[in-house]
């Protein structure tokens, strides 16, 4: 008959104590837990240890990863396969080929390959080179980060300022102050029914004062032509010289009143230096009494 040659070896089938000790070169075999151990001297004093010699069992995989054993016959076998990656696992992972290329194992972002729907809201103003916009008034500067709130504002009763739809739009409102001198350099064209000016002072390097309307009249308004004025004398009392529509003569008038533009009053005196007159009508000529 065959010899056969046993190492040494666990007690029991389904033994997984490692042994303890062996000489040099020395066999031994743990059943339950398959793995092969020899003997090996670790220094030049004789000093043995139990040196577990590696098998596939002894494989371990880190995340990712996973490791399968054959069984029976075939546990010299070892399948490895890779898990897909998740948001919380490591693992292998698919590549959009529209938005991404790979080259010996490089993955880059193809140009255009990341849209601005990807990139929403996943960017943070500090990752950013220009993370904030400055906005100036020629003299102040105040920078605002971006996603923050820019406020155009008016003055009241000045400027108007209106957002509709991502614009802003500036404007007069229907009634401006202005609180400080105003200089029109082009010509100032001034359509209403009143228009008042509070002034001490006013000058026309204008030498003719156009009054009536703009354009030449097609028919009788019926309305005088000529400067109103106030004076008090007692009272407060309105005087008026200029054209009389009704009896077609200059007239100056005291104590008068205005009714829809046409005078009524008494007729003022009038002093003046000189006088030349083409012919007089009416008149009486006193020569006084002494």
């Amino acid at each position: 008959m065959a010899n056969t040659l046993k190492v040494k070896r666990s007690a029991t089938f389904s033994d997984t104590d490692n042994p303890s000790s062996l000489s040099y070169g020395e066999l031994a075999f743990n059943n339950g837990g398959s793995k092969l151990f020899v003997g090996k001297q670790t220094d030049n004093g004789g000093t043995v240890e139990a040196f577990h010699l590696s098998s596939l069992s002894d494989l371990s995989v880190g995340e990712g990863l996973d490791i399968s054993l054959g069984s029976g016959n075939s546990n010299n076998a070892a399948t490895l396969s890779a898990e897909d990656a998740t948001a919380g696992n490591k693992g292998v992972a698919s590549f959009a080929s529209a938005d991404f290329s790979v080259s010996s194992g490089a993955v880059s972002i193809k140009s255009g390959g990341v849209s601005n729907t990807q990139l929403a809201g996943s960017i943070a103003n500090s990752k950013l080179a220009n993370s904030q916009i400055t906005v100036s008034d020629g003299s102040n500067t105040t920078a605002t980060s971006l996603g923050g709130t820019i406020t155009f504002a008016g003055t009241s009763n000045e400027i108007d300022v209106v957002e509709s739809s991502g614009t802003v739009t500036y404007g007069l409102p229907s009634n401006v102050t202005v609180g400080n001198n105003l200089t029109v350099t082009g010509n100032l064209t001034v359509n209403g029914t009143t228009t008042t000016v509070n002034s001490t002072t006013m000058t026309l390097d204008d030498p003719i004062l156009t009054l009536g309307g703009d354009t030449a009249p097609s028919s009788d308004d019926n309305k005088d032509r000529g400067v109103e004025f106030r004076y008090y004398s007692g009272s407060a009392k309105i005087g008026y010289m200029g054209w009389d529509d009704s009896s077609q003569k200059f007239t100056m008038l005291t104590d008068a009143s205005n009714s829809s533009e046409v005078f009524s009053g008494t007729l003022a005196p009038l002093q003046i230096g000189a006088l030349t007159a083409s012919s007089v009508n009416g008149a009486t000529i006193d020569g006084g009494t002494y």
